[in-house]
């Protein structure tokens, strides 16, 4: 986090929910034209280089910032879901995504495509750390993602 409180990764101003539609674009065309390793280096790159400080506060050992960028973003778009700090992580429930209700209200195929780029993402984050995300999908809008300390 930022000296003064705000996570360097904060958004401001108007949302735009089809930067959804964006991303998953992006990582289409790039496995589809590069292969799906390349598709993997881009998305763990992003996950240890551009949410850097996420990732080395992991390696630390302390999942604060993990924890508020999830927070974050959920509040921002208005999912409807829960997050649980637990002893050695948290459990984060979400109940109904913005980002792929939002991706199936404008028609848009593939949404799951988020949720497999959201598994790398994960697995970069907790690179080298003493933690790691499980990600279930308990539904076609929702998920159940506890970070843990790894066994």
């Amino acid at each position: 986090m930022k000296p003064n409180g705000k996570l360097r990764y904060e958004s401001g101003g108007e949302l735009h929910r089809d930067f959804h539609a964006s991303i998953l674009d992006g990582a289409n065309y790039v496995r589809d034209n590069y292969g799906e390793d390349a598709l993997r280096e881009v998305l763990f790159n992003t996950g240890t280089k551009v949410y850097r400080t996420i990732h080395e506060k992991l390696v630390a050992g302390d999942p604060s910032e993990l924890i508020a960028w999830w927070r974050y973003y959920l509040d921002r778009e208005g999912s409807d879901y829960s997050l649980e700090e637990t002893a050695d992580g948290a459990v984060l429930t979400v109940r109904d995504c913005a980002a792929l209700k939002h991706l199936e209200v404008r028609k848009i195929p593939g949404g799951k495509g988020l949720c497999a780029a959201t598994r790398i993402l994960n697995e970069a984050f907790c690179s080298g750390s003493p933690y790691e995300i499980v990600l279930e999908e308990t539904g076609d809008f929702s998920c159940r993602q506890v970070l843990r300390k790894k066994t």
